[in-house]
């Protein structure tokens, strides 16, 4: 059974797999846990910077493979008969050392398809496809929009201080468990706070709120 579209989004933010997003303008907006252990760095240290810059990435001879107006971003965006296949990275660590990843791209359809968001799956290399991966192939598959650009009546959003803290929890990733004790807050405060961070934004989705906050420069 395919999940539904904010199932899956909230499954991306919460996963055990790490992984990233970036926007239209190939910005991070999302940098999880398993993304910060397996590279070694911290989502409040990558967020908002273009994904090349931080990756840095580098084919097996040794070229520069990642730099702006990335090629298998543009084919996940803009040719969904023609998957982008999976595909190793060198990468520098925060350590100063090279390691290698395989790196898996989908689209998370928008109204148009250069505005995707595109998340990236990383792993060690040689290890299998995930589940995850093949729900984003199936998500990618539907070509739908998952989420409104503005609101449903095209007017700005304010957020106030708390809602603003909580958003900035969310962008890292943190559990609602995570975000009480952050802010020293009940747990159902938080989903409080996140029910009306999504009726505020107009969309569906933790993930859905923490790609438009960025866009819209609300964070």
């Amino acid at each position: 059974m395919v999940a539904r579209p904010p199932e899956t989004l909230d499954r991306i933010a919460r996963s055990k797999e790490a992984v990233f997003a970036i926007d239209s303008a190939d910005r991070i907006v999302l940098w999880n846990k398993k993304c910060e252990e397996l590279l070694g760095r911290p989502a409040r240290a990558v967020l908002g910077k273009r994904c090349y810059e931080v990756l840095a990435g580098r084919d097996a001879q040794g070229n520069i493979y990642c730099y702006r107006n990335c090629p298998v971003a543009f084919q996940a965006r803009e040719k969904p008969s023609e998957p982008v296949a999976r595909f190793p990275l060198q990468i520098p660590t925060s350590n100063g050392k090279e390691r290698w990843i395989d790196v898996s791209l989908f689209a998370i359809p928008s109204y148009h398809p250069a505005l995707s968001t595109v998340v990236h799956v990383i792993r060690e290399a040689a290890k299998k496809p995930s589940g995850l991966e093949k729900d984003l192939e199936r998500e990618a598959s539907r070509r739908e929009p998952l989420w409104p650009m503005t609101t449903s009546e095209g007017e700005a959003v304010a957020l106030t201080a708390r809602e603003q803290e909580v958003l900035r929890c969310l962008a890292r990733g943190l559990s609602t468990a995570a975000i009480a004790r952050k802010l020293s807050i009940a747990p159902v405060t938080v989903r409080n706070h996140v029910q009306a961070i999504l009726q505020r934004l107009d969309v569906h989705s933790k993930l859905a709120a923490v790609v438009h906050a960025y866009r819209h420069d609300l964070i």
